[in-house]
């Protein structure tokens, strides 16, 4: 073999390596592997407790800093194999909700609410319940993201798997981000169907308990503003919930109490107004708080 063809063999195998590892750098990784390995960090479904607390945020500041939010505690029970339930009360008034893969619908005070309807803020609990990668990618899809893509991006500092949007797009998504390095959820971003709205849910300090992981914090934002955050506080073990729970039709409907004429008052309270926010959160439309 000549130097000359030595040398052209040479120049070739080293074209062949840069095209080979610039193409290894520019890999991204499908959908599947990237909910495969995100289903795998957060642990396999699970039975267990969650304490969690409630903060919804006003639009509008006020003087007193206490008074700027209205604080919720909330009791999260998780259970095998997609079984999610959780408890709120305020006041007189107990809500809950009951939720499978195939199943949502919210109890106040005992009763089947009527109205109740899942919207983009409620999925926030996906991850936590659903952990099992068929479930988690239908769930996805249901949300309207696009599996058939995948990108890089970066959120808070950190680099993202970002399924359901190419990092060059101009129109926002549906779309999910998981962390490059842990594999754990960052990012959801969705559109409620009710109000159009587009809805933020961002994870954060995520941390271990027995064999599973949890978020230490969850924010909600409704076109760029802040308007909940949920800090769970505890986790214990839980004992398993009946599927009987979860059929509707064991609740009697909640009927709708007769209008009543009241007269005209000429300024509302304070008390009154903190009181007409709790009923619109109690009545699942937080983005109207």
């Amino acid at each position: 073999m000549t130097q000359v063809t030595r040398r052209r063999v040479l120049s070739l195998f080293l074209l062949l390596f840069l095209a080979s590892a610039g193409s290894a750098e520019a890999y991204l990784l499908s959908s599947s592997q990237i909910t495969r390995q995100m289903v795998k960090k957060l642990g396999r479904p699970v039975t267990a407790t969650l304490q969690q607390k409630e903060l919804f945020f006003r639009r509008a500041q006020s003087e007193t800093p206490d008074q700027e939010n209205l604080v919720f505690h909330e009791v999260v029970t998780l259970s095998k194999p997609d079984r999610f339930h959780s408890v709120v009360t305020a006041g007189e008034k107990r809500v809950e909700q009951y939720s499978t893969f195939d199943t949502w619908f919210r109890v106040v005070d005992g009763e089947l609410d009527p109205k109740g309807a899942e919207r983009a803020a409620d999925r926030y609990r996906d991850p936590l319940q659903f952990r099992r990668d068929s479930l988690m990618a239908q769930r996805l899809t249901d949300a309207g993201v696009d599996l058939s893509v995948t990108s890089l991006n970066r959120h808070a500092g950190r680099i993202a798997w970002v399924m359901g949007a190419k990092s060059a797009d101009t129109t926002v998504r549906p779309q999910f981000w998981v962390d490059k390095e842990s594999f754990l959820p960052m990012r959801w971003i969705l559109f409620d169907k009710k109000s159009a709205q587009q809805v933020e849910i961002w994870y954060h300090d995520w941390f271990k308990q027995g064999k599973a992981m949890y978020p230490a914090r969850i924010e909600f934002y409704a076109d760029g503003r802040l308007f909940r955050e949920i800090h769970i506080e505890k986790v214990t073990a839980a004992k398993p919930l009946d599927a009987k729970l979860f059929d509707p039709a064991r609740y009697a409907e909640k009927k709708d109490a007769p209008a009543k004429e009241a007269p005209a008052a000429p300024e509302a309270s304070e008390k009154q107004r903190r009181m007409e926010e709790l009923e619109r959160i109690l009545s699942n439309d937080p983005l109207a708080f």
